[in-house]
């Protein structure tokens, strides 16, 4: 054990060295090309010798402090709509350190006034309207099972995917630095009314059931789904001529997020109809021949546009993200939104 202890710190020398852009054979400065001395490769080479530092040398383990008991906080009776103020959220305490989107959710509620019975937001609220501006996506998670991720646009903003062992499981979820912390605060209010609009069904479906005084348990909830059905319904996406004349064909190409923003701004405020949800726009081109999904190795999903795509005016636009990687930004020509107007109508 001593003699492999030996080796195990030479080898931390080594790469400390090696990180500082030193031969540690020769004490030479390495050549300013060589690999070594790119920032990427410095910083693994000192995080496996901080590692080895670890193993050779661990440090002993403080004792936890701990923690004053405090007594729970009682769960209040929720009916009252969610109503977060600028002074209220000035509150918000942003985080150095990434932070998830449940994490930010907690932050939030823990600003509702203690006795005001509003409704809390919930994590569903905030990735509802996170995927339908693009931001975030359905991709596969763990054990096949699907979880919200974010999208190259989303990595723009500040959006990370995160793997971590969480209590023994193996997790993979979305973490927000500080940037994406400020854009979901910045854009709370949408959230907020999708907390509202689920306070408005569950007291309808409240006073549904004491209206038609259903003694059955059971049978009261077979009725009134099909009475929450009937009053939730929305008529599918769908746009006049006159409203597709509206829509501004932009010469510069656009992410498609964007082109569902702008279809959904062309429907009468307060009309009856769902949105179009940008995934629509792309599983159509899919099923058209025009994209293509890829899978990478760590189960990540992505779209390109195959020849015929390209053909139809799918680009491609090569960036860099946040964190420092290329990634591929597909993005619509004018003629590629003229075909999405062509065929609007299918799309939902």
């Amino acid at each position: 054990m001593a003699a492999e202890s030996k080796i195990l710190e030479r080898a931390e020398m080594y790469l400390r060295k090696l990180a500082c852009g030193v031969n540690p054979l020769t004490e030479e400065t390495l050549p300013e090309n060589d690999t070594c001395r790119q920032e990427r490769i410095s910083k693994c080479l000192l995080y496996v010798a901080d590692y080895l530092q670890q193993i050779v040398c661990p440090k002993p383990k403080a004792a936890k402090a701990e923690k004053p008991l405090t007594p729970k906080r009682k769960r209040e009776q929720a009916n009252q709509e969610l109503a977060l103020t600028e002074e209220t959220l000035a509150k918000f305490e942003f985080s150095e350190e990434p932070l998830s989107l449940s994490g930010i959710v907690r932050r939030v509620n823990a600003l509702i006034p203690e006795g005001s019975g509003m409704m809390p937001l919930m994590y569903a609220d905030v990735a509802e309207v996170l995927t339908q501006e693009g931001y975030l996506q359905k991709q596969e998670g763990v054990a096949g099972k699907e979880t919200n991720l974010p999208t190259p646009q989303g990595e723009e903003k500040g959006f990370v995917r995160a793997e971590a062992d969480i209590r023994g499981h193996f997790s993979i979820y979305t973490k927000c630095n500080m940037d994406a912390q400020k854009f979901v605060i910045e854009n709370i209010q949408k959230a907020v009314a999708q907390a509202n609009a689920r306070l408005a069904r569950r007291n309808a479906e409240r006073a549904a059931r004491e209206a038609s005084g259903i003694a059955n348990a059971t049978d009261g909830r077979n009725e009134f789904a099909g009475a929450r059905a009937e009053r939730a319904g929305k008529e599918k996406f769908h746009l006049t001529e006159a409203q597709i004349g509206n829509f501004a064909v932009d010469e510069s190409p656009l992410p498609v997020s964007e082109i569902a923003r702008r279809l959904n701004a062309l429907l009468p405020e307060g009309a009856n109809i769902e949105q179009l949800y940008f995934k629509k726009i792309r599983d159509w081109f899919v099923a058209q021949g025009l994209l293509e999904e890829r899978r990478s190795v760590v189960g990540k999903v992505s779209f390109s546009p195959t020849e015929q795509g390209l053909a139809a005016g799918i680009l491609v636009d090569k960036r860099i993200g946040k964190n420092g990687e290329e990634y591929e930004a597909v993005l619509y020509n004018a003629a590629a939104q003229k075909l999405v107007l062509d065929h609007v109508n299918e799309l939902a």
